[in-house]
């Protein structure tokens, strides 16, 4: 657990470290070129290259916290199946599985978990830059919906059914 709050802490800092970056040079200004008395203060192409700068500022942005987005629902995804193999693999007796079951539950929701961060992210992101933070409140909250159904409907329901079915066939239970 410890290596999985390491890397969420570096992921973290790496997408604020960005933020900075971007929000320096979206700051920077083309060189000015010299003022005559005619000459008007915001020139056309002035205008037209600080468009574009912000745009291409806010495209990397969106595709950064996607990415972020996607490899949180990564680390939560390894952990439910790193969690449910070891269930597997415990050699206990199907009440102590069962009990196991229930207290590794939260690592199945660990996606929903991540998608509502990313969904709060994305708040402080629209102030910012308000595509990005749009984008990136979508796809978080998607991808941790998705993944979390991902997990129960095929990892951790058909185990407890598997479960289910061999204690029916041990105790005889119809």
């Amino acid at each position: 657990m410890k290596w999985f709050a390491l890397i969420l802490i570096v992921v973290f800092a790496a997408v604020i470290a960005a933020f900075v970056v971007l929000d320096r040079t979206a700051d920077r200004s083309p060189e000015q070129p010299a003022v005559e008395e005619n000459m008007p203060m915001i020139l056309e192409e002035m205008v037209e290259q600080t468009h574009l700068q912000m745009t291409n500022v806010t495209t990397t942005l969106s595709w950064l916290v996607i990415g972020f987005a996607v490899f949180m629902q990564v680390i939560a995804w390894i952990a439910a199946v790193q969690k449910l193999g070891a269930v597997k693999k415990s050699g206990m007796g199907m009440e102590e599985r069962f009990l196991q079951l229930d207290a590794i539950e939260i690592y199945f929701d660990l996606p929903l978990y991540f998608g509502l961060f990313g969904t709060v992210l994305s708040f402080i992101l629209i102030t910012l830059y308000p595509e990005a933070g749009l984008m990136f409140a979508y796809v978080s909250t998607a991808l941790g919906i998705l993944m979390a159904v991902i997990l129960r409907l095929f990892f951790l329901t058909p185990y407890r059914q598997d479960l289910i079915s061999r204690r029916k066939s041990v105790t005889g239970i119809s």
